[in-house]
């Protein structure tokens, strides 16, 4: 039986392609071995930046060397269609999923192939979600595409316009992974806020609603939301986010903290609004978690503009920081100006990183001696991760996968809390 290995880069969209792949390749005969005995490797790939790019080629030919058969699934065969052509042995697009099989057949027999035509697919439909091994989560994309137009992306010249999968199929998956024993659901897609907008209205909050109707003790991560949509129904969602099923967790990029930059790159918001919506959510949720990116670097980015950057993530204080190096991609507006020498982005990378480990050290002080009931959610080599109501992690020395359990913070550190299970 020819068999494959399967290899994800990127974000949490792509693992969910991942298992959907893994599914097709079995449900076609394929069987999935390791990486020294498969016959084949699926590469799902990723084309955000420049330095996972050279991260995927670098593997690819290392396999290569070894005899395997490369195929490239993903963003990075649309994203940089040359150099994935010279590396790969088959190309899939996103949405072409289906043909994987049809591809890999022809690679097999030793010619190239390739499938990279933007096809509307509903991925719902497919039951596509994912349950890492040794957790209780699923990882359930809601969408693909966007409809924002940034000036430094290239994920939407592979993704394409916003196709917001069926309602109905998704709170099935929800479901079916439930009766696996699932205990988190994260939504994901390129921009959760613009679900259904291209069937005419913002349909977020009624897929949210619906969701916590579901029977069933768990809870519900939020992924990424544009503040450019956001904004039009934040008040919706901070009425959902009250409900016990939904983690109080916001994930709000910024990108950066000058008016000018964030014109620059089409991102159709002020730095005014994203703060409002900052205030209102950690007005209402005392005990919360904000999450925002920011690059650094980019073109138009004065020093004075960096500073601006500075001054928004000291006034937010954010649990979470994201911060990408501005990476050029071909085909992408941006890619037309003057790039920034490594240096300069690197320095600022720098500087914004010790200033957010300081902010995230004195916060995390805050929670030493307090109780919080937890979700374990995934179990590590030794040690168990838990998750207190507002996504904050917090690392067990024991604990049963699944179980709410009430826990005693007993050590803090930037980026998660040391617990001990109390009664």
């Amino acid at each position: 039986m020819t068999s494959f290995y399967l290899e994800t880069f990127g974000c949490k969209f792509n693992k969910a392609d991942s298992e959907l792949i893994r599914r097709i390749l079995i449900e076609k005969g394929f069987k999935e071995a390791s990486e020294k005995e498969a016959d084949f490797v699926v590469l799902v790939t990723c084309g955000v930046v420049e330095k996972t790019e050279r991260k995927i080629i670098k593997r690819a030919t290392e396999l290569r060397k070894r005899g395997k058969k490369i195929i490239f699934t993903g963003c990075l065969p649309l994203i940089s269609p040359k150099i994935c052509q010279k590396t790969a042995h088959g190309l899939i697009g996103p949405t072409n999923i289906l043909d994987l099989p049809k591809i890999i057949r022809k690679v097999l027999r030793g010619g190239k192939a390739k499938s990279l035509q933007q096809i509307p697919i509903d991925k719902a439909k497919l039951q596509c979600f994912a349950i890492p091994k040794e957790t209780v989560v699923a990882i359930v994309p809601i969408s693909e595409g966007c409809l924002s137009f940034c000036s430094y992306c290239a994920t939407r010249l592979a993704k394409g316009k916003l196709r917001s999968f069926d309602k109905k199929k998704i709170l099935e998956n929800i479901k079916i992974a439930l009766s696996f024993g699932t205990k988190e659901i994260q939504l994901t897609s390129q921009d959760l806020a613009i679900y259904g907008l291209d069937k005419g209205k913002f349909l977020l909050p009624e897929l949210l609603k619906e969701i916590s109707k579901i029977e069933g003790n768990f809870r519900v991560r939020l992924g990424m939301m544009n503040p450019k949509f956001a904004k039009r129904i934040f008040g919706k969602i901070l009425k959902i986010l009250e409900n016990e099923k939904f983690y109080k967790f916001l994930h709000l990029p910024l990108e950066s903290g000058s008016n000018k930059v964030l014109k620059a790159m089409n991102r159709d918001y002020k730095v005014e609004e994203f703060l409002e919506m900052v205030s209102q959510f950690k007005r209402k949720f005392k005990n919360s978690l904000l999450a925002t990116d920011i690059i650094v670097g980019f073109p138009t980015e004065t020093e004075k503009d960096f500073k601006k950057t500075i001054s928004v993530i000291k006034k937010i204080n954010p649990e979470i920081l994201h911060i990408f190096r501005y990476s050029k991609r071909e085909g992408t507006e941006a890619a037309r100006l003057k790039d920034f020498p490594d240096r300069i982005k690197k320095e600022r990378s720098r500087i914004l990183t010790k200033i957010w480990q300081k902010i995230a050290k004195e916060k995390a002080k805050k929670y030493l001696g307090k109780k919080f009931k937890t979700l374990i959610t995934e179990k590590r080599e030794k040690t168990f991760l838990a998750r207190l109501p507002s996504y904050k992690a917090v690392i067990l020395k024991e604990g049963i996968l699944g179980e709410f359990v009430k826990v005693k913070i007993i050590g803090a550190k930037p980026n998660y809390l040391l617990g001990k299970i109390i009664s």
